[in-house]
């Protein structure tokens, strides 16, 4: 293999880690202290897997969001496999959503992204609670509005990664 056959190769499937990284990558961001009187830290691992799941279903496999939320609930502290669990399950609902579709427009897709993160909101809590854990749903509730608002800025920017990508990858052509 010629060193340019090999760097195309490297690049070709170093792709398919970029949309597990960058959604590693909100989560620690999500480990950021906001000063507000609320828990209203939106749910940006989360989003990031869901918008990926819809951007690109094929590169983010329902185990790649398993891992994530194993990586998010490692460092917000939560019970081991509750959001590795929720993640994956979100990620196949995408997929089941995606596959009965076809085209939709963006106002679906944050509709959509609404149901699930509520959803998954509202699972946390009783799971939470069966776990050991229990937290009053109030707090929780409150990171669905932020996780709504910002869900625009979320999508955009992982729609301009996988732009990169592409262009990436076609400049290698």
């Amino acid at each position: 293999m010629s060193p340019d056959e090999r760097r195309r190769w490297l690049l070709s499937t170093w792709r398919y880690a970029v949309p597990t990284l960058v959604s590693a990558a909100l989560v620690l961001v999500m480990l950021a202290p906001l000063p507000l009187p609320v828990p209203a830290m939106p749910q940006l691992g989360l989003m990031a897997v869901l918008a990926w799941a819809m951007l690109q279903p094929a590169l983010m496999p329902p185990w790649a969001a398993f891992f994530i939320g194993a990586l998010a609930d490692m460092l917000l502290g939560m019970p081991l496999g509750l959001n590795a669990t929720l993640f994956a399950l979100a990620t196949g609902a995408m997929r089941l959503i995606d596959a009965g579709t076809g085209e939709r427009g963006h106002g679906f897709d944050w509709a959509v992204a609404g149901v699930m993160l509520l959803a998954v909101l509202l699972l946390t809590g009783p799971l939470m609670a069966l776990a050991g854990q229990p937290v009053p749903m109030a707090p929780l509730l409150w990171q669905l509005p932020a996780s709504l608002l910002m869900w625009p800025l979320v999508v955009r920017f992982c729609a301009d990664v996988q732009r990169r990508l592409v262009a990436s990858a076609n400049a290698m052509a």
